[in-house]
């Protein structure tokens, strides 16, 4: 048996990538002959959002041979209460319909509900989950949560606040071979289980700028451990452009040779939004250039490249500094001093700074 599993599409009515993604994982599950896709919670962003725009699902749902299991989660839980046909092979989870069976399988899922947000009520919900598994089957949860560990910042999060917080040393109390879970946005995660496997897809399309890198789903064949797989959706990347002041080329040409060395890589790919992040400094007085001017020329060049991308522009100018005499004369000094390249370039550095 194989299962796909994914989260947190956020879907909007105004958002064609989300949408497109929806297309490209439905796509996934044809190409892969998944026996069950598995959405594990907010698959729409908001209420409003389902009800404007839920009609589309059924022609991306139509003609598939799987069925598809959708959980609830925080953002759409109470769009579901008012009883939509999403489609012929779709199943909402509910409190009233959460156990499945499929051969020698049962799937266990808990809707997201306000009553057990907090980790009193997740420990009861997940206690009650436990009991409706079978020994000798292999059982699956199904969860939309927020695992807490350290590894995970709230920002990795899809919303910030607890939202059915769950500790690792009750998971290793559970019945399930498999946690399918969702509501951690930033990667595709697993963390080993007493009895399996518990595994965060992460967003399969970025949601915002903070889900970096290619996005993955989770193909899952019974008895095998979770395997990653990179789809080709929309995704932001970070790219740092570090600008050094005493560069014997101008802040423009080392910004083009970023571009450069990013097109030969190939890493920024038709998907791609970069997010291209200028730290450093130049020298505005010996180029003639101020902040503002520059940042206008790095956005035409970025835009040529992408014209998606995002600039955050953190460069400072300090010409002045370079080109006062007091830094010039500390700079000869250093220059004659009887030391290696890199100890010099560090001392002018760290001399630099405190200047600043």
């Amino acid at each position: 048996m194989k299962i796909l599993h994914t989260s947190d599409l956020h879907l909007k009515s105004d958002s064609e990538e989300r949408w497109k993604a929806l297309e490209v994982i439905v796509d996934k599950a044809k190409e892969n002959a998944v026996d069950i896709l598995v959405i594990c919670g907010d698959l729409f962003d908001t209420k409003e959002d389902a009800s404007k725009s839920y009609e589309k699902l059924r022609a991306i749902f139509s003609g598939t041979s799987f069925k598809t299991l959708i959980l609830p989660g925080n953002h759409d839980a109470t769009f579901y209460e008012e009883g939509f046909y999403l489609g012929e092979n779709v199943i909402i989870i509910s409190e009233n319909k959460n156990t499945f069976d499929f051969d020698n399988v049962r799937i266990v899922g808990i809707p997201f509900k306000k009553e057990y947000a907090d980790a009193e009520g997740t420990f009861e919900v997940l206690n009650r989950a436990n009991k409706l598994s079978i020994f000798g089957k292999t059982n699956i949860l199904l969860f939309h949560g927020e695992l807490t560990d350290p590894r995970y910042k709230p920002d990795d999060f899809g919303e910030k606040g607890r939202y059915m917080p769950v500790e690792k040393t009750l998971l290793d109390t559970l019945n399930f071979d498999y946690i399918l879970a969702g509501h951690f946005h930033t990667n595709f995660n697993v963390v080993k289980t007493q009895k399996g496997f518990f595994i965060y897809p992460g967003s399969p399309v970025s949601i915002t700028k903070k889900e970096t890198g290619k996005r993955k789903i989770n193909i899952l064949e019974i008895g095998n451990e979770p395997k990653a797989l990179e789809i080709n959706t929309m995704y932001y990347e970070e790219i740092i452009v570090q600008i050094d002041p005493f560069s014997e080329i101008t802040p423009i040409e080392q910004v083009e040779k970023q571009i450069e060395d990013l097109k030969l890589s190939n890493n920024c790919t038709y998907e791609c939004r970069p997010i291209f992040k200028l730290t450093g400094y130049f020298n505005g007085y010996k180029y003639s250039l101020t902040e503002n001017a520059l940042y206008e020329k790095i956005q035409t060049i970025m835009k040529e490249f992408n014209k998606n991308a995002i600039i955050e522009f953190e460069l400072k100018d300090i010409g002045r500094i370079i080109e006062s005499d007091i830094f010039k004369k500390i700079k000869d000094k250093i220059l004659k001093r009887n030391l290696d390249d890199d100890a010099k370039d560090r001392l002018i550095k760290l001399f630099l700074e405190a200047m600043m």
